[in-house]
């Protein structure tokens, strides 16, 4: 048996990260990944953390480089165009193809000493409770391989690979986002504002639930998305109609814009993507990213809470190969994860309740939190105050329906 100190199973942004931390702190680490690069993948707009962490990273020029558009923030468009508001980037970051990108983050994992191998993993190997490696199905071998490690890493995005083999919790859908549809592809030639606005996100809603994104990942190509109710899907007569019947009816600026536009990739749905699995770290593994939950991507957070997770996930670990307390540094894991992911519901369940406040507030006396929250800065130890308003705004909303009085949204002015 062939023994490393970290296994990462999976090479998207999470997994590479992973490795690459792993790595430069002196880890024999092993990327196995079941599919071939390259593929392809949305999550193609980058906060301004998951930037801060790629010019840590020393990848900022290969970026340029590679012709990827720099963001400079995102604009979020209102129902039926009548309003809009603009946040801009906390760092430096950019819109990539998420297939070149991958790519890339794989390249400096193996630039930092990290392995690749092209493996399917079928079970986790235990001694006891505590992981201790894996069983693997590699192309060209016969039998299955088992490779120990002291530590395994589930990066598998939304496969939830320990989900799956019952080491990690059961997988449960978020009740607020779970009767979604999203339908993305990439379009080419779609009107964009015009100088440096024009390689900005840009998010188009109309009513809850109901919004399409707009990112430029070249300078000739979109990557556009609908995101709309499964009641509303479901008799539009298939993804291509239904992704039609979005880019004309969610808002009227969007609809100019991807008009008569040739769509380069087939149409592709994400269906109830939102829920998270607890437990999801224990005795020798743990889960990064989108292998433990996922909220809603309006706000564009899923690559930066993987590559943060990363990073926590990496300090934790080799904390533990130095001695300390497994349980200790796991729970630590978790709570870190659980902050991020709370303030980031929060944040997006504020939005779809009170979008046009939200607004004036980036506006407002809180622009430098919402600027921070926008960036995916979320988590932090202390609860920034623009995000301690919206708690209490959404608590009072819960108490108002539950008592069966008027929403809040319906007090507001029109």
């Amino acid at each position: 048996m062939s023994e490393v100190d970290v296994i990462v199973i999976g090479s998207g942004p999470g997994g590479t990260c992973a490795a690459i931390f792993l790595a430069q702190a002196g880890k024999r680490v092993l990327l196995l990944d079941k599919a071939e690069f390259p593929r392809f993948h949305v999550g193609e707009s980058l906060t301004g953390i998951a930037g801060a962490v790629l010019v840590e990273l020393g990848l900022a020029d290969a970026l340029d480089q590679q012709g990827f558009p720099r963001k400079g923030g995102v604009k979020v468009i209102g129902s039926g165009a009548r309003s809009e508001f603009f946040a801009p980037v906390l760092h430096t970051t950019w819109q990539v193809r998420r297939s070149e990108f991958d790519r890339m983050l794989l390249e400096r994992a193996l630039e930092a000493g990290a392995l690749h191998r092209r493996g399917e993993v079928i079970r986790v190997l235990r001694d006891g409770e505590r992981v201790r490696g894996v069983q693997c199905r590699i192309p060209g071998e016969q039998e299955p391989v088992e490779i120990a490690a002291r530590y395994v890493i589930d990066a598998t995005g939304q496969h939830a690979l320990f989900s799956q083999l019952g080491l990690a919790g059961k997988r449960k859908i978020n009740e607020t986002f779970d009767r979604q549809v999203a339908l993305f592809t990439h379009i080419e030639g779609a009107t964009r504002d015009p100088g440096r606005m024009g390689d900005n996100t840009f998010i188009f809603y109309s009513k809850l639930h109901h919004w399409a994104w707009f990112i430029p990942i070249s300078p000739t190509v979109t990557s556009v998305g609908v995101v709309i109710p499964n009641e509303v899907f479901r008799p539009l007569g298939g993804k291509d109609a239904a992704m039609r019947w979005g880019l004309e009816n969610i808002n009227p600026d969007l609809t100019p814009r991807v008009a008569d536009r040739p769509w380069l990739e087939p149409v592709r749905t994400a269906f109830n993507y939102s829920y998270t699995v607890e437990p999801f770290a224990g005795d020798g593994w743990l889960c990064v990213g989108d292998a433990h939950g996922f909220v809603d991507p309006i706000f564009s957070f899923g690559v930066s809470i993987a590559m943060q997770e990363a990073r926590e996930a990496c300090r934790r670990i080799c904390a533990v190969m130095d001695g300390a307390d497994w349980r200790e540094q796991m729970e630590g894991y978790a709570e870190y994860c659980r902050r991020g992911f709370s303030v980031a519901e929060d944040l997006i369940n504020y939005f779809w309740q009170w979008p046009i406040v939200l607004g004036f507030q980036m506006r407002g006396s809180m622009r430098r939190d919402m600027i921070r929250l926008f960036g995916s800065d979320i988590h932090g130890d202390e609860e920034l105050p623009a995000i301690g308003v919206m708690r209490r705004a959404l608590a009072r909303e819960r108490a108002r329906r539950d008592a069966g009085g008027p929403a809040e949204a319906d007090l507001r002015p029109a």
